[in-house]
């Protein structure tokens, strides 16, 4: 931060990591916008953050000046630079934390699993996993829509997507979904840390194993592959496979519980979505809005530059807050009120730019899906909020670690065994 810029430039109070942030970050916004819409932070060595949309925006699509990049040394556990403020102390995940060219090279190896066709061809196999879900559950009138359905689904579809035997399922959707609710000082983030070392072990394996004997999957192709002429090594996979998982799995997990919930403190909406699910897909949007999956990312300043009336100088880090962006009212009319038909709704719930969730087509299926299968079987049901649990920290995924509900029982009506261990 320059001396010009820190002698105007208000600084924020409270850290994003924070419980405090967690539980009332609508009512902590940093800066009364349009007066102030980018503050300077001190905690976590010090960053900006933006939370007005024009400015997210612009600097969403500005790759140049504002990088993605991230080194890290396993030898000091020394970071620098990446999405993640305070840093991560891991391999950087690829494509999200690259630039340039090397990341055009990336997500042009990756696109077209994620493509919207290819998105709509999983949609029947997460209507089969969803409805196995709950038929796990629907008999006993009870129900943690995290644990038993929001956490799975992604999972399993991630999973099936990449090449993972599903048996292994909860050894992945448990870390990951660990990783996004634990604030980093607390005392059982090292085991999460641990748990991961253990999946990214499980990856190798199977990167090694469809090497030897490729097949119709994400890891095959990646495994065969070459960038310039130039295979991928097992680390560059390994990554790209982390990065994958990380993007889909606990993001969608923590939309579709913050969804649910909501629906069950609003009957009457519950209701009119429940006579109307050809409403569903703009009512989806406004959710994605209202409940962003990507709270927020940081980026790294390569260049002088200016932005909310504050300058900032390479070296410098900068965290969009998506979520803030999604209730900027120069945008949205009503930000803070749910509008199940609004239209036109242009939010950044997936991010903006170049590096917009490779994901969110799959996201918003499954999302979609689980809501669908809900609302369909589970019509009645009533969220316990006294004994669900919300994340510690929210600074990359709002979510939350359980949400027990009841709802009067009904008949099965999946495929038995077609989710392990259910």
């Amino acid at each position: 931060m320059t001396e010009a810029a820190s002698a105007r430039c208000p600084v924020m109070q409270f850290d994003h990591e924070s419980p405090a942030y967690a539980r009332a970050w609508t009512a902590q916004d940093p800066a009364s916008r349009p007066g102030c819409p980018v503050v300077w932070n001190e905690h976590h060595g010090g960053f900006w953050f933006a939370t007005s949309y024009e400015d997210i925006v612009r600097i969403s699509r500005d790759p140049d000046v504002f990088t993605n990049g991230k080194e890290f040394d396993p030898a000091t556990g020394k970071v620098t630079g990446g999405l993640a403020i305070p840093p991560v102390p891991a391999p950087r995940v690829i494509p999200d934390e690259t630039d340039g060219e090397e990341w055009r090279n990336f997500r042009k190896l990756i696109n077209k699993a994620f493509t919207p066709k290819q998105a709509e061809a999983q949609r029947a196999q997460a209507q089969r996993f969803a409805a196995a879900l709950l038929d796990a559950r629907i008999e006993t009138g009870t129900i943690d829509l995290v644990q038993d359905l929001t956490s799975p689904l992604p999972a399993l579809i991630s999973m099936e997507l990449l090449g993972f035997e599903l048996s292994e399922w909860r050894d992945f959707a448990d870390p990951l979904h660990e990783l996004m609710y634990l604030v980093k000082s607390s005392p059982e983030y090292p085991a999460c840390i641990e748990k991961l070392g253990r999946m990214s072990a499980s990856i190798r394996q199977t990167i090694a194993a469809r090497r030897a004997a490729p097949r119709q999957d994400l890891i095959s192709h990646l495994a065969t592959s070459s960038i310039d002429g130039v295979p991928l090594d097992d680390e560059t996979i390994r990554q790209i496979i982390v990065n994958l998982l990380y993007g889909g799995v606990d993001t969608t997990t923590a939309l579709t519980a913050n969804v649910l919930i909501y629906l069950s403190r609003h009957p009457a909406e519950r209701q009119r979505l429940i006579d109307n699910l050809d409403m569903l897909p703009l009512a989806c949007e406004e959710f994605i809005r209202y409940f962003a999956p990507i709270h927020g990312v940081g980026r790294n300043v390569q260049q002088n530059v200016t932005v909310g009336g504050q300058d900032m100088t390479p070296g410098d880090r900068v965290f969009l807050a998506f979520a803030h962006a999604n209730r900027d009212e120069a945008v949205f009319p009503s930000p803070n009120e749910v509008i199940l038909d609004r239209y036109p709704n242009p939010h950044i719930g997936f991010g903006v730019g170049n590096h917009r969730c490779i994901g969110s087509f799959l996201a918003r299926m499954m999302f979609e899906v689980m809501l669908r299968e809900v609302l369909t079987r589970m019509p009645d049901y009533v969220v316990d909020e006294a004994a669900s649990e919300p994340y510690g920290s929210i600074s990359s995924v709002n979510g939350w670690i359980n949400v027990p509900a009841r709802f009067t029982p009904g008949p099965r009506t999946g495929e038995p065994g077609l989710v392990p261990g259910t």
